[in-house]
């Protein structure tokens, strides 16, 4: 096997989030056709670059706050294990 077969995949850099973005700008221009002869050329360009830049925003960015909120869940689960433990000691020392 070669290196480059274990290797991670390269994280997209900026420039091709530009690249999505301008990809995304060209379909909207081809699907709206209609929306722009309503709001004129200057509007409609505005409003498309707006729209692909939100549509673009998180295509590289990985899901952290779900990692974080397993970890937090677990702790909670690691502490109540042995407080429910020492309470049912205590229940069956009562009997």
């Amino acid at each position: 096997m070669s290196s480059t077969d274990t290797a991670k995949p390269a994280k997209p850099s900026k420039s091709s989030r530009k690249e999505a973005r301008d990809t995304i700008e060209k379909k909207l221009d081809l699907l709206l056709v209609d929306l722009k002869t309503e709001l004129g050329d200057t509007k409609f360009k505005n409003r498309i670059k707006k729209a692909a830049k939100l549509l673009s925003k998180g295509l590289d960015k990985k899901k952290k706050a779900a990692i974080v909120k397993k970890k937090a869940t677990k702790k909670a689960v690691k502490s109540a294990k042995p407080v429910n433990v020492k309470a049912e000691t205590t229940t069956k020392a009562a009997e």
